[in-house]
Order: structure tokens, then C-alpha cells, then sequence
């Protein structure tokens, strides 16, 4: 896909899941095109708020980001994934990535080969959402005669995945409909994912033309510097000690090896680690001020080739009131 598509608004399991709700009316009633839920663990889980926003709203896309290839089989996840589908009419955006590694371990989850897990993933979940009897015999998955009894709305759902890696990026570009970039993505990041999924896509043979690179970001809209900065950091500080040191969100942000070492050391011995994040690397992280700045910043990553900006509204901020403000004073003045 070529271009700037729309502004989304997302939300993590911080937030109760009336306010998911409200969110996605509020969203719907501003304008804006589309509302956005992580399933983080081990918070509240995306599949329930996906459920409500899906009754609750008749025309916004309604995008889940993401799911992993561990905690649940092919199977369940056609399963759901249809389900969904037809509570919304086939306004629903699949989202798969390998998960957090940190996450799965806790699980008790083998977080190898995560690449080939998600290929084979992918492959038995679209099969399955035909809506044929499916046997398959794989790696990771198996499946024997398995059909879902009910007719799915869409056979072949849009499926979008989530890496931060070379290799999972271009995977993306081969398999996949859509990327979605974690939270902490810069434009610099933009700019290397868009050139590993062309790669995978030429090693398919495959357009991009409707391909959608969905960026989420960190966003706190507010005239005081020093509490949009604050607000920021305290949703920041739960997610940079799991970041990969030396990976390519932490490079293209500028965050060193030694500095994401010592986030998860922080978090080990329980101390803060809201206080090692300075104010540059929030305002790096995240859209972070007041509007004319993220305006300034959002228009940086579209440049850098992101279709659809996702705002994340952290804890302390009123989503309602974010999505009014992006549908007024921020998303009309993108290109």
C-alpha cells in the first residue's frame, strides 16, 4: 500500500473493558477508522475487548494485535477469528506474532524456532477458515479431520503479523496481509521493516500494493510537557525491560545495549524503572506533547512509509477525549 490510510486508536488490557468500549463508540462517533486491541499478557485479554467493540460499533475496522502461535492452536484461533468476523460483519484485522519471549517462558512455552511456528501457524489457520474438513500433519501443528460447523463469513480473513526481526519481517512480507509495529517503532524502524517485507515479498512473487504497515504508538496529547512526559513513561516503564537489547526497535530509537540491560535489571530487583527512562527517550518511544508537536512527529512517520497510525492512549489519559482530538485538530492535517 502506498500512502497515508487512516488514524486508530488502540488500547492495551490496562484499561477496564468498559473503557475499551467507549473507546471504540467514541472512535466510531469522532470519525476516525479504526480501534486497535493488544492482547498483553497478563493483563486483560484482547479476544473479550475485540467481542465488545464488535457489538457495540457498526462501521470502524477492528484490529486484534496480537495473538501468539503458543498459547493457542490453529484451530482455536479459526475458530475464533470467524466468530469474531461475524459479530462484526467482516470488519475484523487478525493480528499473529511469535509473542514476547519473556511472556512465553513464564507460560512454560519453547520460544524456538518461532519463525517456522508462525509459518505453520498461518498456514492451518487459513486453511481451516475455509470452512473444509482439514487434516494436517506438520512440525508444530497437527489437525485431524477438523471442520468448523458453522459457514465463516470471509474464507480467507485479513492476517497481519507481528516481528520486530529481520527474518520475521520478511516472513511478513511473504505470508502475511498487513505488519503491525510493536509500540517503540520510530520512522528510522519504518523505513527497515518496509525494506525486509519487500524482500519477502519478492521471494513470494508477491504484491504489496494492498499491503498495510500499521504502526503503534505510545501517544499522550497534553499542553503540559512535564505530565504528558510522566504519563508516558509510567505506561513505558512496564514494556522497555523486555525489550531485545541490540535489536532493531532499541537501535533505531537510540537506545543503547547497556541501556535496555539495565531496564531489565531494574525490573529484577524491583526497583523503578520509570526512572531510568529520561526525558529524550520518552519523547523517542512514543508521540509525547502538545498537538501541534505530535502532529509534527505522526507526519514523520508517515513519511517514513507508515499507512495507519495506531495511538495508544496510556493509563491517566482519557481515550474518549484522545480520539476527539485526533479526529479534529491532528488526523485532517495529516498527508
Amino acid at each position: 500500500m502506498k500512502g497515508f490510510k487512516e488514524v486508530g486508536l488502540a488500547m492495551t488490557g490496562v484499561f477496564p473493558v468498559r473503557e475499551a468500549v467507549d473507546m471504540a463508540i467514541a472512535t466510531e462517533k469522532a470519525g476516525l477508522n479504526s480501534v486497535w486491541y493488544a492482547e498483553d499478557y497478563f493483563f486483560r485479554g484482547g479476544i473479550p475487548y475485540l467481542a465488545a467493540a464488535a457489538m457495540a460499533t457498526e462501521k470502524v475496522r477492528i484490529g486484534l494485535g496480537v495473538i501468539n502461535p503458543y498459547s493457542r492452536h490453529p484451530a482455536l484461533m479459526a475458530m475464533e477469528f470467524a466468530t469474531l468476523d461475524e459479530m462484526s460483519n467482516k470488519r475484523m484485522v487478525f493480528g499473529l506474532g511469535s509473542g514476547v519471549p519473556y511472556w512465553m517462558t513464564q507460560m512454560g512455552f519453547d520460544v524456538k524456532k518461532p519463525i517456522s511456528r508462525t509459518r505453520e501457524c498461518v498456514e492451518l489457520l487459513r486453511m481451516i477458515l475455509t470452512g473444509e474438513k482439514i487434516s494436517f500433519s506438520g512440525e508444530f501443528f497437527a489437525a485431524k479431520d477438523i471442520q468448523l460447523i458453522f459457514k465463516p463469513l470471509r474464507k480467507s480473513p485479513p492476517v497481519y503479523l507481528a516481528f520486530e526481526g529481520k527474518m520475521g519481517l520478511q516472513l511478513t512480507g511473504e505470508i502475511g496481509d498487513g505488519a503491525i509495529l510493536s509500540i517503540f517503532n520510530t520512522p528510522g524502524y519504518v523505513k527497515f521493516a518496509w525494506d525486509r517485507v519487500r524482500e519477502g515479498a519478492d521471494k513470494a512473487g508477491k504484491s504489496l500494493t494492498k499491503f498495510e504497515m500499521v504502526s503503534y504508538l505510545p501517544m499522550v496529547i497534553d499542553d503540559d510537557q512535564d505530565k504528558a512526559l510522566n504519563l508516558a513513561r509510567g505506561l513505558m516503564k512496564y514494556y522497555v525491560p523486555h525489550s531485545q537489547p541490540g535489536g532493531p526497535l532499541m537501535k533505531y530509537a537510540d537506545i543503547t545495549d547497556e541501556d535496555t540491560h539495565s531496564f531489565e535489571e531494574a525490573e529484577k530487583a524491583g526497583k523503578d524503572v520509570g526512572e531510568l527512562l529520561t526525558d529524550k527517550m520518552v519523547q523517542t518511544l512514543g508521540v509525547v506533547g502538545d498537538v501541534e508537536s505530535c502532529l509534527k512527529r505522526l507526519q514523520e512517520f508517515i513519511d517514513a512509509g507508515a499507512n495507519t497510525l495506531v495511538a495508544f492512549p496510556v493509563p491517566g489519559t482519557d481515550p474518549v477525549k484522545t480520539a476527539k482530538i485526533l479526529a479534529t485538530k491532528v488526523a485532517p492535517h495529516l498527508h
